[in-house]
C-alpha cells in the first residue's frame, strides 16, 4: 500500500497531471472482470476510510453539490421552517438533462467551517460519498475520475488499484 495523501494541494495538482493516464487506466479497467475490481476496490476502501476522517477534511462540501431526493427535499424544508416550494426555488436547482434535484451553491449551504450542521440529516448522496464502497466500480469510472482531484479516500483507492492490478501506463506515441 501506498502511503495515504490528503494534502488537497498535492491531490489537485497530481490529478490534473495525472488525468490522461487515469483516462487510459479507465479504459484498461473496462476489459477486467468488474466482480474482480470491486472486490478489490471495497477492500481498499476498507483500509483506506480507516485511516482517512472525512470530517477534518470536507472538501467535497465545498466542490460538490449532492442531489436531494423528493423524501430528503421534505425533510430539509422542514428542517428550515419551509415548504417544499419555497425551500427548491431557494435552496435547489435541476439538472435540465437528467430532471434530478441539487443543493445550489459552493460551499454547500449546510456547512459551518468543516462541521456539516445537519450531519445525521444529510443528503443520503452526502452519506454514501464518495461511493466507493457500492459495486460496479468500473460503470462509474468517470466520476470516480472527476472525483479523483477531488477526494482524498478516492485518489488514495485509485493510486493503490493501478499497484493491485499491475496497471503499467503506456501513454500513445
Amino acid at each position: 500500500m501506498l502511503p495515504i495523501e490528503t494534502n488537497l494541494n498535492r491531490i489537485e495538482k497530481l490529478s490534473i497531471q495525472r488525468e490522461n493516464e487515469n483516462f487510459r487506466f479507465r479504459s484498461f479497467l473496462k476489459g477486467l472482470d468488474s466482480r474482480k475490481v470491486d472486490r478489490i476496490v471495497h477492500r481498499l476502501h476498507r483500509e483506506i476510510t480507516n485511516q482517512i476522517d472525512c470530517l477534518e477534511c470536507g472538501n467535497c462540501c465545498h466542490s460538490l453539490t449532492p442531489t436531494v431526493t423528493s423524501e430528503e427535499i421534505s425533510h430539509l424544508a422542514a428542517l428550515e421552517n419551509m415548504d417544499e416550494e419555497t425551500f427548491e426555488i431557494q435552496y435547489l436547482d435541476i439538472d435540465q438533462f437528467q430532471g434530478s434535484k441539487f443543493l445550489k451553491g459552493l460551499p454547500c449551504k449546510y456547512l459551518n467551517g468543516k462541521e456539516c450542521t445537519i450531519y445525521k440529516d444529510r443528503p443520503s448522496d452526502c452519506h454514501s460519498y464518495p461511493h466507493t464502497h457500492k459495486w460496479g466500480f468500473t460503470r462509474r469510472t468517470l466520476s470516480v475520475i472527476s472525483n479523483y482531484g477531488i477526494c482524498p479516500i478516492v485518489f488514495n483507492i485509485l493510486e493503490n488499484l493501478k499497484i493491485q492490478l499491475h496497471y503499467t501506463d503506456t501513454p500513445n506515441k
